[in-house]
């Protein structure tokens, strides 16, 4: 900058804030999955591996000082969406857009930033009162991928009614961080399921459970896919239990819709 001819220091100095964000990115890519190791680490210097290995997102939630956040992928079948989450506010959380089909992590284009608990209510009118009931009284949504090719979202539910900027900007830096890892297109698939080979998706549940069970229940009634998916979603929602438990239970003959 100090012997550049004055016409290329704005090159130099966009160059210099090129390589700043690069650099952080990867800082804080190395700190999530160093933060992962560590918890494997402890995990098997433990008396016999008691209880099952640390998840992924689990670690990236403690690195980020985010608990419950959620992954959410999508197909172009909704029955194949892939989720991942970091803990069981985040997995009932998400379960309930599932059962409404509204949320933070459904639809596209994404509504990125902070939603505070007034806009939770008055957007998404099912799933913002029943997510109340769980504790989640804001969110904050970062998009997966690129601007012009989401894969789709990461979710921060929050118990605070407005997150402040902080809480935005480190949702921003773990998707930014799960976009360049995980979801790198450089990143080898895994040949059974097509998910990028990363610790990201060993806790995905694809709910191929579901698609089963619409399958059956359009044979069963007669009607289409989205009609029998309404049907699922409904007997969860008359049952108090989740839809992809419904669907277990509907793919293992143990209920029926009739």
């Amino acid at each position: 900058m100090e012997t550049a001819p004055e016409s290329m220091r704005p090159f130099h100095r966009r160059m210099a804030a090129l390589h700043r964000a690069t650099e952080s990115r990867h800082r804080a890519a190395a700190e999530l999955h160093a933060g992962y190791v560590d918890a494997v680490k402890s995990w098997a210097a433990g008396d016999g591996h008691a209880g099952l290995p640390p998840a992924f997102m689990t670690a990236v939630a403690e690195a980020s000082g985010i608990p419950s956040l959620a992954v959410t992928l999508f197909t172009k079948d909704e029955s194949g969406t892939a989720v991942v989450v970091s803990d069981t506010v985040a997995a009932r959380a998400n379960d309930l857009e599932y059962l409404f089909g509204e949320g933070p992590s459904r639809g596209t284009p994404f509504q990125l930033g902070v939603c505070g608990e007034r806009e939770l209510m008055s957007r998404w009118p099912r799933f913002g009162p029943a997510a109340r009931e769980l504790g989640v009284r804001a969110v904050v949504s970062a998009r997966l991928g690129l601007p012009e090719s989401p894969l789709g979202s990461l979710i921060a539910y929050r118990p605070e009614p407005e997150p402040d900027a902080a809480i935005a900007r480190s949702a921003k830096v773990v998707a930014d961080v799960l976009t360049d890892t995980a979801l790198h297109p450089g990143t080898r698939l895994d040949v059974e399921d097509g998910l990028p080979v990363h610790p990201l998706f060993g806790d995905s549940d694809l709910r191929v459970v579901v698609h089963q069970a619409t399958g059956m229940v359009m044979n069963t009634h007669q009607c289409t896919a989205s009609d029998a998916l309404a049907l699922i979603r409904a007997h969860a929602y008359s049952l108090d239990e989740s839809v992809v438990e419904v669907a277990r239970m509907i793919v293992d003959r143990t209920t029926s819709l009739n």
